[in-house]
C-alpha cells in the first residue's frame, strides 16, 4: 500500500507544481497587460484632449467673430480671427486705435480666451 501512496503523492506534487507554473504565468501576463494598459490608455486620452482643444479653439474663433459682427460699432470691420490653445490672434485693418481696443475688448470677454494678440491689426483707412 505504501508504493501507491507515494505514487499518488508524487502525482499530486507534480499537479501542484504545474498549477503553480500556470498561476505564475497568468500573473506575469496580467502584470504585463496592466503595465501596457497604462501606455495604451495615455495615447487615446491625449488624442481626446487634442480634439477637445481643437473644438474649443474653433468655438472661440467662431464666437469672437460673431461677437465682433454683432456689435453695432465693429460689425463693418474686416477682422481675421484665429485661436490656438485659447490664445486669440486678430488681423486686419481698422479705422483707428479705438477700433483696435474695441475688438480686443470684445475678444477678451469671450469665454475660454486666455489672451488676445492685436499686433496683426493695422490702423488706417
Amino acid at each position: 500500500m505504501t508504493p501507491t501512496c507515494n505514487t499518488q503523492q508524487t502525482s499530486l506534487n507534480t499537479k501542484l507544481i504545474r498549477t503553480g507554473f500556470v498561476v505564475a504565468a497568468l500573473l506575469g501576463t496580467c502584470a504585463a497587460a496592466y503595465a501596457a494598459s497604462d501606455n495604451t490608455t495615455t495615447a487615446p486620452r491625449n488624442a481626446v484632449n487634442k480634439a477637445e482643444r481643437a473644438v474649443s479653439d474653433s468655438w472661440i474663433t467662431t464666437k469672437v467673430k460673431s461677437e465682433i459682427l454683432a456689435n453695432s460699432v465693429s460689425k463693418g470691420f474686416k477682422v481675421s480671427v484665429t485661436t490656438k490653445k485659447g490664445a486669440v490672434t486678430l488681423k486686419g485693418k481698422l479705422p483707428n486705435s479705438d477700433a483696435v481696443e474695441l475688438v480686443k475688448m470684445i475678444a477678451e470677454k469671450v469665454k475660454g480666451v486666455k489672451s488676445v494678440d492685436t499686433s496683426g491689426l493695422a490702423v488706417g483707412s
